[in-house]
């Protein structure tokens, strides 16, 4: 009897140990983090519109650069595209095209801008769309043909399909790439290369770009953001790195001119594969760069929309990721999650005069200002009184006179040391450095331009003094800090 009872007890105990060995198995395994990367060619044929007119060759190609990570059942996506700017109608294509055929859930995936201002421009919410009508039309009309089954042969061969079915690629051979790896993060740090753009004047006003050496210039009104963030992904079987997602605030508009190129982000990439591996693929995600660009207007020597200042500035990103790469620390235990949440911002209001001005061809000034700002300002109307007639933003409930429009931020964690914050416009530096000092994440991306286009995002002090930006946003004062807190929140719950 007591050796059966000892017999049983020893099976009793065996299968406990095997069972335990098995869940302690099947948890190291969900902890294990996947990523994959990919990149397809975007540029269109020289003559498509771009931000200066019809584009007059390639300097350098454009890409949608995607990156995908996967821990157990979780995966989410990022893919940034080098295009000045990203409209609902091309971010949802995208996004319901690569859910389709990856499983990946809509809301996990994440469509932006690195902002180059040297892309192709297919939107009709800017004033420099389709200077060359005859090459194609904007991609909202394309989208809308498709919904409607009214799409011909010739729309099925134009560039506005192609970016599309290039950016979902992108997506679906990064999910198809997944392998194990490990991911590292950090920070560096980056003087010199970027700059405030808005300057109190002498004359009290505020001025965006006021130009090299301009003797009225007192001081700029706001920081910058020197701050590079990293995450570096490595190959689990061979430690060679995979790629990198390289998060910096300054405008992509350096190097000028009408032929397509990526801006600094390519001379980034390039310098990260001579010194890390040809396969080496850098990711470049905007930072808040809203008011930031590469001007200094305190340096005669300047020189503005030259190669040599692009490659600079691409170079020394570069530099100090590489310096940083040692320093960078492994995450041991990732725990992706992805939230994605939509706040209802105010839109800026307009009178009826003021619309009846901006719909004419032909206009007398009707603000005191500079005609390249009633310009800005003509075109900010027009784009406000579109986005009420294709339903983009809401009417005022009873007892408000307000119209809103709805937001997605998405925050991607990856591990209690990691966050990315997806936001929608072109934020002040104000912005995302509110966030990064609120985040519970050693390191938390900020990135810019997700997923639709809403023009500027100031801050509510911008907007009491005024300048380009103000007039250029579509967002009422006190959206962007409504987003802030937002995001802010969503990654604070990590942390309860």
């Amino acid at each position: 009897m007591f050796k059966k009872i000892d017999s049983n007890l020893f099976i009793l105990l065996l299968a406990t140990l095997i069972f335990l060995g098995l869940e302690n198995k099947v948890s190291a395994q969900s902890s294990s983090l996947y990523g994959g990367v990919a990149k397809v060619d975007i540029t269109p044929p020289v003559g498509y519109g771009q931000y200066r007119g019809p584009s007059t060759g390639v300097s350098d190609p454009l890409y949608a650069k995607a990156i995908v990570f996967k821990e157990g059942e979780e995966v989410a996506a990022l893919v940034m595209c080098d295009v000045i700017g990203i409209t609902r109608e091309l971010s949802s294509e995208v996004r319901l095209g690569a859910s389709e055929k990856t499983g990946i859930p809509y809301e996990n995936i994440i469509v932006a801008a690195t902002h180059t201002h040297t892309g192709p421009v297919f939107h009709t919410d800017d004033g420099s769309v389709r200077n060359n009508p005859d090459v194609g039309y904007p991609l909202e009309e394309y989208v809308n043909k498709k919904r409607a089954g009214k799409l011909t042969n010739e729309d099925k061969n134009s560039y506005e399909a192609h970016l599309i079915r290039s950016v979902e690629k992108a997506l679906v051979n990064a999910y198809n790439e997944i392998e194990k790896v490990t991911i590292k993060s950090g920070t560096g740090r980056v003087e010199g290369i970027s700059f405030n753009r808005r300057f109190i004047m002498k004359d009290g006003r505020v001025r965006t770009n006021p130009g090299v050496g301009n003797p009225d210039v007192v001081r700029p009104v706001g920081p910058i953001d020197p701050e590079v963030g990293i995450l570096l992904l490595r190959n689990v079987e061979d430690d060679l790195p995979v790629a990198g997602l390289i998060n910096f605030a300054n405008h992509t508009d350096t190097i000028g001119g009408t032929e397509y190129s990526a801006d600094y982000p390519a001379y980034l990439a390039r310098t990260l594969k001579e010194s890390l591996g040809m396969d080496f693929m850098s990711i470049f995600a905007q930072g808040a760069s809203g008011d930031i660009n590469h001007v200094d207007v305190f340096d005669s020597t300047h020189q503005k929309g030259t190669a040599s200042v692009t490659q600079r500035i691409g170079e020394r990103l570069a530099e100090v990721v590489d310096k940083q790469i040692p320093n960078l620390i492994k995450s041991d235990q990732p725990s992706l999650d992805v939230q994605s949440e939509f706040l209802y911002a105010p839109v800026q209001q307009y009178t009826t005069e003021e619309l009846e001005w901006a719909m004419k061809e032909k206009r007398d000034p009707l603000y005191n200002q500079r005609s390249f700002l009633e310009f800005r300002r003509m075109l900010k109307i027009r784009s406000l009184a579109k986005m009420r007639r294709t339903a983009e933003v809401i009417p005022p409930t009873i007892g408000t006179e307000q119209w809103t429009i709805p937001l997605e931020i998405q925050v991607i964690k990856i591990s209690d040391d990691i966050a990315i914050v997806g936001l929608p416009g072109e934020l002040f530096v104000e912005l995302g450095l509110a966030i990064k000092q609120s985040s519970p994440f050693e390191t938390t991306l900020v990135i810019e331009l997700t997923n639709r286009h809403i023009a500027y995002v100031p801050t509510e002090e911008a907007f009491l003094q005024g300048g380009y930006e103000t007039v250029n946003s579509r967002i009422a004062p006190g959206g962007g800090e409504m987003m802030v807190e937002n995001a802010i929140e969503i990654l604070k719950r990590y942390n309860k």
